[in-house]
């Protein structure tokens, strides 16, 4: 009787750890993680240098992560030994959103300068 129990328990499959597919790694790395950066580093204040300057950089952040989620996810596609076809497909979309992030940087940096003349023009009708 003990035999057939120990036979049992050794045939059962290994446990595998579940993986993401690489859509929703890039549903969370480029959509999800950066929207919350921005939300999280906010100002929901009155404009200030300080909070101008947590803006821009809680976007830049969430852009550097998007970009290394387009690269990471042909990193796993690679590793998983994907079709060909589908790592190119990957690497387009990796390239589509680094060209974007660096769009979404430069754009930030611009409303921040604006951010910080509009700060400075405000001081200056203050005193």
């Amino acid at each position: 009787m003990t035999a057939q129990i120990a036979e049992q328990g050794s045939t059962a499959a290994p446990h595998r750890r579940p993986q993401l597919r690489p859509i929703a790694i890039i549903a969370l790395g480029v959509v999800v993680v950066p929207l919350a950066f921005a939300t999280a580093f906010n100002s929901w204040g009155a404009l200030t240098e300080d909070s101008a300057m947590r803006m821009a950089f809680g976007t830049v952040a969430g852009q550097v992560i998007a970009v290394l989620t387009g690269f990471l996810v042909v990193g796993i596609a690679w590793k998983r030994r994907y079709r060909l076809t589908q790592i190119a497909v990957l690497a387009a979309i990796a390239v589509a959103i680094t060209i974007n992030a660096f769009a979404i940087v430069a754009s930030t940096g611009d409303l921040l300068l604006s951010r910080l003349d509009l700060i400075a023009e405000t001081n200056l009708l203050n005193q």
